[in-house]
């Protein structure tokens, strides 16, 4: 049996934000963020993982801020 031809594609787009309370401290957290709708959204995202940080930086320790996507390639089996 033959490959079809391989197929690419990405899953949704998650924005994370982390960060401690303090450098001694044993709290830290973690805030996810999901849009809905067209690729449009990614940019409304991203904004608001900027905003995000930008909010928290002066507060908390350590927050940093994560963009993520996972791609997959797959290739149906065709019959001989």
């Amino acid at each position: 049996m033959s490959l079809d031809q391989p197929q690419t594609s990405t899953s949704d787009i998650t924005w994370v934000v982390n960060g401690r309370v303090s450098a001694a401290s044993a709290t830290a957290f973690q805030v996810k963020i999901t849009t809905e709708g067209t690729p449009d959204t990614e940019a409304e995202g991203d904004a608001l993982l900027q905003a995000l940080v930008d909010l928290l930086s002066p507060r908390y320790y350590q927050v940093n801020g994560i963009k993520g996507f996972t791609a997959y390639t797959t290739q149906n089996m065709l019959k001989s």
